[in-house]
């Protein structure tokens, strides 16, 4: 189990992040234009400062999950059903480029030029901070240049220290290939007792506390994360990473939900609109595949729809239903992925028309459909009229994900561990984790899970491990994993083809106007102006990347692809 109440209710989180909430723009502006701005702040407040710029990140949620990815993905629909263009990509897409250079990459490296203006005998006690500030750098590098390809980065965030101000891009080969560097290097910088007594981050790490193990073990997770992108362009690359991380001390490894590299914060850090996820459908594919299955994630992923008995008694007066109708066995319906299924007329009745009564003169629809379950994404979100005061949970890596990659791993012999133990583990984990989840964030209409339940998931047939299938399996039960991650579960349907319209967990093709939609699969790029100061190495990069195979028309489109996801 993860830890239930991280130690975030502590003065300087809530004032940290009320002014990070509030005057971020100014601080910011401030800092990243007058280096000696940043002389009076102590090197740990920017560790600080960089975790809450990698999650308060409303404009992603709303633009990028909410509103692509999720639908992308078949997590969800819009309320009616996707629009017959829903899989282009337009305007404020792809936020998380502009949160490395302006915010997470900037601060983390402000964080070492602090240290380095401190008095020479004091900046040895600050090696392991260091090295978690370039781990969760690393990770956020790494998700950048994880749909974006080609970036500034060996040359980038050195401006204003005296650096250049037109730095070069570096492939996505190289940046995974430093990321990978550095990474080993923080381990065993962190794993090797220091001479001088070292300065902790305390609470202003709101991940691990400043546990410097716990960092060891979520760096070699994100080194396996890193090294399964390279699977169809460097697979010899991936078992060497692959083999040198599983062969790490057992200490070093993620080996329960408490070693989760995740971020818990209170219910107002997520309390702006952006957050909301109001609007958003429960996909028929996922609630169809959990509801056959008896998957005890349905109601934190799910809201049942409105046909209470209650509601079903007032449609009988009013002369809607027959007298003698009774509540469904079944409350959990999803609506149709693909345009063209959800403006069937029959389908538009069936589903889309909801029943309307007035109820104390408002008048109230009663839906068949249901919604994602609203507090999973945001804890503050109003339920009957009460604002919710639980906690929000941001994952980065969950030791089930740490545990699904060694189940791949295994299935494709590339370690020689049992794919069937790490399955396991892994759908447990996640059966574990969300229920913590789902009584944290005080979700409504949720049960907690029991040891039956889990077990008798474990056993269902389309659950039940089996080696002739095995990448089916792990593939859809990580897809399920990442409903809280929809860009994880994006990437795993890049890497292995899973879901598909004839895996376990089949998902529909998308037809729009009787033709097939294309989902995309990267960000797109845009096109360099020749008035740009460093447009010389961005189109120069573009231009190198547009070589790559299936990169797609041009810079704008989406469809094509990165350089690890080859055809």
């Amino acid at each position: 189990m993860i830890t239930p109440y991280k130690k975030y209710i502590s003065g300087l989180l809530i004032a940290s992040t009320l002014a990070f909430v509030g005057c971020k723009k100014e601080a910011f502006v401030e800092i990243n234009t007058d280096p000696e701005a940043l002389t009076e702040v102590p090197p740990a407040n920017q560790f600080l400062n960089a975790t809450l710029s990698v999650h308060n990140r409303d404009f992603e949620a709303f633009y990028d999950y909410y509103q692509r990815i999720m639908p992308w993905m078949q997590y969800s629909t819009a309320l009616t059903g996707n629009g017959q263009n829903f899989t282009q990509v337009y305007d404020n897409f792809a936020n998380r480029y502009s949160g490395l250079y302006n915010g997470v990459g900037n601060t983390l490296t402000d964080l070492e030029r602090l240290v380095e203006k401190l008095p020479a005998e004091e900046q040895p006690r600050y090696t392991h901070m260091i090295r978690i500030a370039r781990i969760l750098k690393a990770y956020y590098a790494f998700y950048v240049s994880d749909i974006y390809g080609s970036l500034p980065y060996s040359e980038a965030y050195q401006a204003r220290y005296g650096g250049t101000l037109t730095p070069k891009y570096d492939t996505q080969q190289t940046i995974f290939a430093t990321l990978d560097t550095e990474l080993k290097e923080a381990i065993t910088t962190l794993k090797t007792t220091q001479t001088s007594a070292q300065i902790g981050l305390g609470n202003l790490d709101q991940y691990y506390q400043g546990d410097t193990q716990k960092w060891v073990k979520a760096a070699n997770a994100l080194r396996l994360k890193i090294a399964m992108r390279l699977a169809k362009v460097d697979a010899a690359k991936l078992k060497t990473i692959a083999q040198e991380v599983l062969s790490s001390p057992a200490a070093d490894l993620m080996s329960s939900n408490a070693d989760g590299w995740v971020f818990i914060a209170p219910a107002g850090f997520a309390s702006g609109g952006n957050w909301d996820p109001t609007g958003l459908r429960a996909s028929k594919p996922l609630v169809d595949f959990m509801w056959d299955t008896q998957d005890p994630r349905l109601d934190a992923f799910f809201t049942p729809n409105n046909y209470t008995q209650a509601n079903i008694n007032l449609l009988i007066a009013d002369k809607q239903l027959p007298a003698g109708s009774t509540e469904p066995a079944r409350r959990y319906v999803g609506g149709f992925t693909s345009p063209d299924q959800s403006q069937q007329l029959q389908n538009v009745r069936r589903f889309y028309t909801p029943r309307i009564l007035t109820i104390n003169n408002v008048r109230t629809a009663i839906d068949t459909l249901s919604n994602i379950q609203p507090r999973l994404f945001q804890a503050s979100f109003a339920a009957n009229g009460t604002v919710g005061d639980g906690r929000n949970y941001y994952p980065v890596i969950t030791y089930a994900d740490f545990c699904f990659m060694r189940a791949e791993l295994a299935a494709q012999g590339i370690s020689s561990e049992t794919a069937k133990t790490w399955y396991d583990s892994g759908v447990t984990a996640s059966l574990d984790w969300y229920d913590v989840v789902a009584l944290g964030t005080k979700m409504t209409n949720y049960t907690a899970m029991t040891s039956a339940e889990k077990a008798a998931y474990l056993a269902n047939p389309k659950v039940a491990f089996s080696a002739a299938k095995a990448m089916d399996l792990i593939a859809t039960q990580e897809y399920i994993h990442f409903m809280r991650q929809p860009s994880e579960g994006w990437a795993t349907w890049k890497r292995t083809g899973f879901p598909n319209a004839s895996s376990t967990l089949a998902l529909p093709t998308l037809v729009s106007n009787g033709a097939t939609l294309t989902v995309p699969r990267r960000a797109p790029l845009g096109l360099p102006a020749p008035t740009e100061p460093n447009y010389a190495n961005r189109k120069a990069a573009y231009d190198e990347m547009a070589k790559l195979p299936g990169f797609g028309r041009d810079t704008q489109d989406a469809t094509g692809r990165v350089w690890w996801d080859r055809p």
